[in-house]
């Protein structure tokens, strides 16, 4: 059976580099088999409620201002499936969880291209996109990962976001190793909280995480993380890549194997 993984994707400007964590990207698919499907879930395709992505051949959406021109030079051609999205939307709706088909939104946003790019970057795995229904509460998340989880037997599950996410403090400096307090602790209660199976205190996370507002001035990134684990049988997962850009964004990717 394939994983359940959450990737936090960094900025748009990982596409263009070569560092520790592109080449962790890069090597990550030897931890598993190799997929028939992918399907993400991206920070970057925020809806009231849950849609899929439903067209042939969606393009790539450079969804970020004043990078590089070079970053809009990119393009991540894989294909979709209607044939899988079909299965998809039976799966969901079988267990009273609906979801519309959305067929105007051109492409993949780069939430799902920029990971994907080091892990597959031949582009030939058809991508299944589901958006991130701002709606649900944690536990509705948590419940549609669960029901995501059978699709595992031939699909890779990516949730696409970031373990911390302050953009207004980031120092824009990629060679510092400084990292920011707050973003040390934070990802650290996180991942030891997903390590040791503590459903409870990720559910109440508001309430119990340290320093939230500091990591997630908005949740879209931290929220991906529990539909991952809603797909993990068992709810243990393992941080594998315990890395800092911009002194606090944190690189981390969760692995949930079971």
């Amino acid at each position: 059976m394939l994983p359940s993984i959450y990737i936090s994707h960094g900025s748009p400007s990982l596409a263009l580099m070569e560092n520790s964590t592109t080449n962790f990207l890069k090597n990550l698919p030897k931890s598993f088999e190799t997929p028939k499907y992918i399907l993400v879930i991206s920070a970057h395709w925020v809806t009231n409620n849950l849609k899929i992505l439903y067209e042939d051949k969606p393009s790539t959406i450079h969804d970020f201002y004043n990078f590089p021109r070079e970053l809009y030079e990119l393009t991540y051609e894989a294909p979709s499936s209607k044939e899988k999205n079909d299965e998809v939307i039976e799966l969901l709706q079988s267990n009273k969880i609906e979801i519309q088909k959305e067929y105007s939104r051109g492409g993949y946003d780069h939430g799902v291209w920029s990971p994907l790019s080091f892990l597959y970057p031949k582009a030939d795995i058809p991508i299944i996109q589901i958006s991130l229904p701002i709606s649900y509460d944690v536990k509705e998340l948590i419940y549609l990962g669960e029901v995501l989880s059978p699709l595992r037997d031939d699909t890779l599950i990516v949730a696409s976001g970031s373990i911390t996410h302050n953009l207004r403090d980031m120092i824009w400096d990629e060679n510092s190793t400084k990292i920011k307090p707050y973003a040390k602790i934070f990802k650290d209660w996180v991942v030891e909280k997903i390590e040791n199976a503590d459903v409870d205190s990720l559910i109440n996370y508001k309430k119990e995480a340290p320093y939230l507002s500091l990591n997630h001035p908005s949740l879209e990134h931290f929220l991906p993380l529990f539909v991952s684990l809603g797909a993990s049988k068992n709810k243990v997962g393992k941080s594998l890549h315990d890395v800092y850009m911009y002194e606090n964004l944190s690189m981390d990717t969760i692995l949930f194997k079971e």
